[in-house]
């Protein structure tokens, strides 16, 4: 008879002391739900990742482990690196002691009883199972509008992440230990297991409103991500230049060519307004060209380092 499977709800948290308690509670009794169902092992538990939190997030996390210390586990990262990197130390602790890892938001916006047909899914043999959006919730219409520009871009550009693809997703041990293989510093966590391969398939979920505390990710944070995941998954943007480089030089070439025909009738050309244009725009382009490029080559830069990502402060 085939054991059940340990299972590990990891949840990133910066900040969460708002609605922690409801958290751990909620956490809590889906993992008994789904242990009397006899779909999970009684080892089964939650781990938290605290992402270096300034408020009573920590003190929170300690005082539910104390209270349930085979259910809530947890890691705390020595300061706030974000939540790519939190998730990724969430992750590398789980794998040592389970054998399904499913990641989750903290704040629960995400549906949890979707848990139990990602659960399903692994019993038929799918060794990822990732969780795509059926809406986009309660959310403010600048990320609607930014959402959907992203990910229209990041479709063009030939990026595998999917549309509404969310870090919610269920893993097996076997996939972590391969996830683990990446050694790169900047981490954009759903672009990276679709690279992975096994045996996966998407689940669709709804999306809650946040009952407690409010979202970290500022249109900065957002715009951020976005660059870090264009640039990390494409080269598109490169060869771009390119284009924009010989589109340029052709138009020099036909105004070259306007000039002389111009000047052979006796037509004086009045160049200033022209002149000007060219210069603020080949200027611009010029500008834009260098961003581009230098935002691959400061990629290539921190990479170079091998900077270590995190250090784990604490551990419970």
């Amino acid at each position: 008879m085939q054991s059940l499977p340990i299972l590990y709800i990891v949840m990133p948290c910066y900040n969460e002391e708002a609605g922690l308690v409801d958290t751990v509670n909620t956490v809590l009794q889906k993992l008994q739900q789904l242990q009397s169902a006899g779909k999970v092992s009684a080892e089964s538990a939650m781990l938290f990742s605290d992402d270096g939190s300034k408020d009573a997030t920590w003190q929170i996390i300690e005082s539910a482990h104390a209270q349930y210390p085979a259910k809530v586990k947890a890691v705390k990262l020595a300061a706030n690196r974000g939540k790519e990197y939190a998730l990724w130390a969430g992750v590398m602790e789980a794998r040592r002691h389970a054998d399904a890892v499913v990641c989750m938001d903290a704040d629960l916006q995400f549906d949890i009883d979707a848990i139990d047909e990602f659960l399903a899914l692994h019993a038929e043999g799918y060794e990822l199972v990732y969780g795509i959006k059926k809406s986009r919730g309660a959310e403010p219409f600048y990320k609607r509008i930014f959402s959907s520009l992203f990910y229209s871009l990041m479709g063009k550009l030939g990026s595998p992440i999917q549309k509404n693809h969310t870090d919610y997703c269920l893993m097996t041990r076997q996939v972590c230990d391969a996830l683990a293989e990446y050694g790169e510093t900047n981490l954009i966590f759903r672009g990276l297991l679709k690279q992975l391969g096994f045996k996966q398939c998407p689940c669709y979920f709804e999306v809650k409103d946040r009952e407690a505390g409010q979202s970290h990710f500022s249109p900065i944070k957002l715009i951020n991500l976005s660059l870090d995941a264009i640039t990390s998954f494409s080269v598109a943007p490169l060869r771009l230049i390119v284009f924009l480089g010989a589109m340029v030089m052709l138009i020099g070439l036909g105004m070259i060519g306007w000039t002389i025909a111009d000047a052979c009738r006796g037509i004086t050309p009045s160049g200033y307004a022209t002149l000007a244009c060219s210069l603020w725009f080949l200027g611009g382009l010029g500008m834009m060209c260098l961003g581009v490029a230098g935002e691959y080559l400061g990629k290539l830069y921190m990479e170079a380092k091998k900077r270590p990502r995190y250090f784990i402060s604490k551990t419970l």
